[in-house]
């Protein structure tokens, strides 16, 4: 699968965790997506670009661009 344009992905959260860099505050998920079972995906992203509360078993949408998550949001 190619994520070179800019997409959307629904999947789910594996692990999350929030964690404070120089005092901005970050988080790093692992997500399975539909389309690729058995891959993970990590990204680490603002805590701003993602849902308070994100928990492991969470249905989320990813935003991709040119390969990299830059936002989640809650699927629904």
């Amino acid at each position: 699968m190619s994520f070179l344009l800019p997409q959307n992905k629904s999947g789910a959260v594996v692990a999350v965790r929030a964690l404070d860099i120089h005092g901005d505050r970050y988080v790093d998920v692992r997500l399975e997506l539909d389309e690729a079972p058995g891959q993970a995906f990590d990204a680490r992203i603002t805590a701003s670009e993602c849902p308070a509360g994100l928990a492991a078993g969470d249905r989320v949408e990813a935003r991709f661009t040119m390969g990299v998550i830059v936002r989640i949001t809650r699927a629904g």
